[in-house]
């Protein structure tokens, strides 16, 4: 590939973002910090982990003394992701929950074998993703992944995607309006799957609204990936107009 080839691919990762609902970006958070991240995920589960908390770390996160701490907040500030924000939204416009990742692992053979994932979007209560159930739904602007070690398979635990969901919800949302979230994540073809396959540093950007899920991890090897999830500052006047009109104050 020639320096020109490759400034092209770059160039066009905004149209993918917009047609696809997401785009990766290969080695974008350096190795010392997927480093320094894996080795304090790897002390606290040596230190706090309690089997009793499965669920919830199945659900939530694992290792909920780390969701803040500053190892975690530098893949995201202290990496080429804030700058990707920056051209795709404005990292300025942004706000990160309460300054939160999710610490998100799928141990090594998870499930007896291979079983197809259900897509959702995040932000649906239910009775164990800690989302108040009188909450119609609790969107936001962008999901960023972080692969903190390999997914060379499929069924390995992969970050799944359906690309152009987003555009198939928001055209469900337009037509039927949000009160059909009462009865969950809606029932409309999604598209097809797609299991990304990913290197420790990896990034995924993906709109909200892109239909998502992870795959069980039939592997050998645990899954360590972190999530974090930012929103328009201004959200809250917005919430349900931003589902229709979904590219609504991006830049791409």
């Amino acid at each position: 590939m020639t320096l020109a080839t490759e400034g092209a691919a770059e160039a066009d990762w905004r149209g993918r973002l917009r047609r696809d609902g997401y785009a990766q970006f290969p080695n974008l958070c350096p190795a010392p910090l997927v480093r320094a991240a894996c080795a304090a995920i790897d002390l606290d589960l040596a230190t706090n982990f309690d089997p009793k908390r499965q669920v919830e770390y199945d659900q939530q996160s694992y290792c909920p003394a780390l969701q803040r701490a500053p190892v975690l907040m530098a893949l995201l500030t202290e990496s080429g992701i804030a700058v990707k924000l920056d051209e795709a939204i404005g990292f300025d416009r942004l706000r990160l929950a309460y300054n939160v990742a999710q610490i998100a692992l799928r141990r090594a053979g998870n499930a007896p074998r291979p079983s197809p994932p259900e897509p959702h979007i995040d932000g649906l209560p239910t009775p164990l993703n800690g989302v108040p159930a009188d909450v119609l739904v609790s969107n936001f602007t962008v999901l960023v992944g972080v692969f903190l070690s390999p997914v060379r398979s499929e069924f390995a635990g992969n970050f799944t995607v359906w690309p152009g969901s987003h555009h198939r919800l928001e055209r469900h949302f337009r037509e039927n309006g949000l009160e059909t979230l009462r009865n969950g994540m809606p029932d409309i073809p999604p598209g097809s799957p797609l299991q990304l396959m990913a290197e420790p540093g990896d990034v995924v950007l993906c709109h909200y609204q892109l239909a998502h899920a992870v795959a069980v991890n039939l592997s050998p090897v645990d899954r360590y990936a972190i999530y974090f999830r930012l929103w328009f500052e201004d959200i809250d006047q917005k919430r349900w107009e931003l589902m229709t009109d979904i590219w609504q104050g991006w830049r791409i």
